[in-house]
């Protein structure tokens, strides 16, 4: 998924980040500010802790998107902002007492906003999405049923297609992964789980699904990420079966990378036994950037593809939570090196703790196997649904129904 955020512009990103450190209060607090242009026009509005529900409406002569946050408060003053181009023309705050924190969005159309709220580290994001830039305002049209518009000479001729899934079994062949009390191999119950995502994603119209690894081989961590390239992959989803000490420990997890640190403990641990696993077995973690330009345009590039990330991880995460216990309520982050590519959105699933007894007869159930498989597909198609790139069967009909 080709998707880049530019610094100070309406087409792009605007980031008014403030400083975060310190601050721990009963009310939430907006920190930042951004716009975002993906395929469609995001607003992504930072909160350093749990908020009620928002509360959005829109106003007209002149066009407005209005944002309530109950019992929200500025952490610093955030300053009013206007831009010379796109739907957005500027933003501006007011508080209104302990009630709600009201942001003032003045459009140059009118807009049919949906959001999202966004687990992330340290709090919440609430992702308001506009829809396309430059879309006609059909309110006012004389006449009030849309009309669609035509697709660009070069659009219309190029043929759509499938949105492609990458599907990595963890560990495998000589790396057997954790292992459990009755032996079972993590590698034997991340490949049964990924096969059975793969047939649902088949039948899915308008997605490709592909299997990192088909059988019990070892492919090293930089090959697992070069191999999902190769495919042309928009989507990586690395499966696995989590394993600690304490065999109380239960649940599944949804990860995605952490360019800061982990967003746990236990996530730091995991990463550091995941990524130490394939430097046992002679692989070379991604990474190796000691030229400290080449790890600061990685990082700016991995940017726009760590939001999407954490979006789609959320969406898997939610439908887990109907099958089972989940270990941890959000998405959690980590410096898994399988997850550092900076093109493709990429989570890692860890289904379950295979240490404990009776969550290891669990993965080692094709019931259960299969449960998990239509959690995450699930998850995948939600996502996919708002995100799948532009020149996809999926993106096609997302402009058809709205």
């Amino acid at each position: 998924m080709k998707s880049w955020i530019r610094t100070f512009s309406p087409w792009g990103l605007l980031v008014i980040l403030l400083a975060t450190s310190g601050l721990s209060s009963a009310e939430p607090k907006l920190f930042g500010f951004r716009i975002v242009q993906q395929d469609h026009v995001m607003l992504h509005l930072d909160l350093d802790s749990s908020s009620a529900e928002p509360e959005l409406f829109s106003l007209a002569e002149p066009h407005r998107l209005v944002i309530d946050l109950p019992g929200a408060t500025l952490a610093t003053q955030l300053p009013s902002e206007t831009f010379i181009t796109g739907v957005v023309r500027g933003v501006r705050y007011a508080q209104h007492g302990d009630a709600y924190l009201r942001v003032v969005v003045d459009l140059r159309r009118g807009v049919s906003p949906t959001y999202q709220i966004v687990p992330r580290q340290g709090g919440q994001r609430l992702v308001v999405d506009l829809g396309v830039e430059g879309a006609p305002d059909y309110a006012a049209l004389p006449d009030a049923t849309p009309t669609p518009l035509p697709l660009p000479r070069a659009e219309s001729t190029a043929p759509l297609r499938d949105t492609v899934v990458a599907i990595d079994a963890g560990h495998g062949g000589k790396d057997p992964g954790a292992v459990g009390p009755l032996k079972t191999q993590e590698k034997n119950i991340t490949l049964a789980v990924a096969k059975r995502l793969y047939e649902r994603l088949s039948k899915q119209p308008g997605i490709k699904p592909v299997l990192i690894r088909r059988d019990d081989t070892y492919v090293g961590l930089r090959m697992r990420m070069d191999i999902a390239r190769g495919y042309g992959a928009d989507l990586f989803i690395s499966i696995h079966a989590d394993a600690v000490k304490r065999r109380a420990a239960k649940g599944s997890s949804v990860y995605t990378l952490s360019m800061d640190g982990a967003t746990s403990e236990a996530a730091a641990w995991l990463a550091e036994s995941e990524n130490e696993s394939a430097a046992l077995f002679g692989d070379v973690a991604l990474g190796g950037m000691d030229d400290f330009l080449s790890q600061t345009l990685l990082n700016l590039a991995q940017s726009s593809t760590m939001e999407m990330s954490m979006e789609v991880g959320a969406d898997i995460l939610s439908e887990l939570k109907k099958i089972g216990y989940v270990h941890k309520p959000s998405v959690e982050q980590a410096a898994f090196a399988v997850l550092k590519s900076p093109d493709i959105p990429s989570v890692l699933v860890e289904t379950a703790f295979i240490s404990n007894p009776e969550e290891e007869k669990k993965l080692k159930s094709a019931k259960y196997q299969d449960k998990l498989a239509k959690s995450i597909e699930l998850g995948v198609v939600r996502y996919l649904k708002r995100r799948a790139p532009e020149g996809t069967l999926l993106a096609a009909n997302r402009r058809k129904q709205g």
